[in-house]
C-alpha cells in the first residue's frame, strides 16, 4: 500500500475533432477520471502514489496524439497513515 496519496486536477486541451479519441485513451489510464469535456477541453482528476507518477502521467498525456496541452491545475497529497 502506498505511503502517500496524490490527487491532481488537470485541464487537457485537444484538437476539437480529436476530443473523443483523446478521451478514449485517457479512460484507459488507471487512476484517471474524466469529469467534463467540451470543445476540445477535458477536465480530469488523477490519483497516484507518488509525485513522480504525477509527472510521468502528465508527460504521457502531453504526448498523446491530438493533445495540444495538458496543464496541472491542482495538486494535493497526504500520508495514508495505515497504522493510525
Amino acid at each position: 500500500m502506498p505511503e502517500e496519496l496524490h490527487i491532481s486536477s488537470l485541464v487537457i486541451h485537444s484538437r476539437p475533432e480529436r476530443e473523443a479519441d483523446v478521451a478514449e485513451r485517457l479512460a484507459e489510464m488507471v487512476g484517471l477520471e474524466i469529469h467534463a469535456g467540451s470543445g476540445g477541453k477535458l477536465v480530469v482528476t488523477l490519483e497516484t502514489a507518488t509525485e513522480t507518477e504525477v509527472v510521468e502521467r502528465l508527460t504521457a498525456i502531453q504526448l498523446l496524439e491530438g493533445v495540444l496541452a495538458a496543464t496541472l491545475v491542482f495538486h494535493h497529497f497526504e500520508p495514508t497513515n495505515e497504522g493510525s
